[in-house]
């Protein structure tokens, strides 16, 4: 997972996303971040909550991904 206030598009979440693809390992990995778009002007903590990027926010996006890579995993003895 990463979380960061720029974009994700040539960020740090795309940087982290390239190691597993070129180790071939499947996983999936949660990326936040300013969407790749102008936003109005206003304060940083305006703009983190128009991106969603609260703590809140950002809690809730964490659980609903977690739950969906729970319900997704498949275990073998």
């Amino acid at each position: 997972m990463t979380i960061e206030d720029n974009v994700i598009q040539g960020g740090a979440g795309s940087y982290v996303n390239e190691i597993p693809h070129e180790l071939k390992i499947q996983t999936p990995v949660l990326n936040l971040g300013l969407p790749d778009k102008f936003q109005d002007h206003g304060t940083r903590e305006q703009l983190l909550e128009e991106a969603g990027l609260t703590a809140e926010e950002i809690l809730k996006r964490i659980e609903t991904f977690t739950q969906k890579k729970q319900s997704s995993q498949v275990y073998s003895l």
